[in-house]
């Protein structure tokens, strides 16, 4: 237990601790503020100092208002359960509400052009490039496994590479997913309007643009062609392992480049908002205020580091969570080498390992 003192303003309380329901009341508060100050009546803030003190043995208040300070002492090693016994207030995703303010935010301030989603994870800040970049290229992948095998030699062995392959795909994956889910979600609010558009990278060159309506058809075909030739279906490729899928990759990889010269397909994402300026608080707030969506917005510096941090941790135990239900799953699938660490229950302290690594968790 750490006995440090911390303070907290209103604000990084309430955006560190508060539930969706106190989130929700402090912002549409600060909205209609002409001070722009956020503030809680006396039973939110009652519910806030007792999501603090699942953290904290000893928490205390001083102040009026907005201006109010929060200290913290006693550090809890473990985080209490709440009365209720939920630790994410029934969300979807452990970070619904964090992922879905930094994406909105992100899109607010920068009416960013149509890319991967993978660019999109990296714009944001949810992922690094030594993550994307071992997805994509095996050289960086390789240099990284290196690395690994030099700082964890007690956990890591040659064999491990394909326990580093399975971790790239699965959290890039997900986080994939979870950003679509947002982008949906959105542009269902009517906030953004949601463009996906396929994209090729052409060879010889770095140069990224837009599939023609006869190169988009071609695709869909040569897909079909090769799936059919190895007799397998197209929600079986993430079957690494399995020699059909990696015949699949091999030739359809190869004709994309001999027949369209393409390296390599994507979808790219485009997102602007479209609700007007002088609106836009007031559409807002009512969201919020309706319940239709979880989030925040008017972030400020602080607010996307705390939010950002948030998710990290949020994300990192929600992993750790998924993993230790594969462990005890069995799997044809999966590689030998990775139904071996199931067995010998390295298998989550190996991702434990690598979510730290790849800085998927604080």
């Amino acid at each position: 237990m750490s006995n440090e003192m911390i303070k907290f303003n209103l604000e990084e309380a309430v955006t560190k601790f508060g539930n969706d329901a106190i989130k929700r009341a402090f912002y549409k508060k600060k909205a209609s503020s002409k001070k722009r100050k956020g503030s809680l009546n006396a039973n939110q803030t009652e519910q806030l100092l007792e999501e603090m003190k699942c953290d904290y043995k000893t928490v205390t208040i001083e102040g009026k208002g907005a201006d109010r300070i929060i200290t913290c002492a006693e550090k809890r090693e473990e985080k209490e359960t709440k009365k209720d016994g939920r630790k994410n207030n029934g969300a979807k995703i452990p970070y619904e509400y964090e992922i879905n303010s930094l994406v909105l935010d992100f899109i607010l301030k920068n009416k960013p052009k149509p890319m991967s989603l993978s660019q999109w994870l990296v714009m944001i800040g949810f992922v690094n490039r030594k993550l994307t970049t071992s997805y994509y290229n095996t050289l960086a992948k390789t240099n990284c496994f290196d690395t690994l095998k030099e700082e964890h030699s007690d956990m890591f062995i040659d064999k491990d590479i394909v326990m580093l392959d399975c971790f790239i795909k699965t959290e890039l994956g997900t986080l994939k997913e979870n950003l679509k889910s947002v982008l949906r979600k959105l542009a269902d609010a009517k906030i953004i309007i949601h463009s996906v558009k396929w994209y090729g990278c052409v060879v010889g060159s770095e140069n990224h643009r837009p599939l023609t309506d006869e190169e988009f058809v071609a695709v869909g075909k040569l897909k079909r062609e090769v799936a059919t030739k190895y007799d397998i279906s197209l929600k079986d490729l993430w079957k690494q392992n399995d020699s059909k899928v990696q015949e699949y990759w091999k030739e359809y990889n190869k004709r994309l480049q001999s027949e369209l010269s393409l390296k390599y397909v994507y979808e790219a994402h485009g997102a602007a908002v479209q609700v007007a300026d002088k609106d836009i608080e007031r559409y807002f707030n009512k969201l919020i205020e309706n319940n239709e969506l979880l989030f925040c917005y008017g972030l400020s510096e602080m607010n996307i580091t705390m939010l950002m941090n948030d998710f990290k941790g949020l994300y990192g135990e929600h992993s750790v969570k998924r993993a230790k239900n594969r462990q005890e799953r069995k799997n044809n699938s999966d590689h030998e080498r990775v139904k071996q660490s199931k067995v010998l229950k390295e298998y989550v302290p190996m991702w434990e390992i690598l979510l730290i690594f790849y800085e998927l968790t604080n």
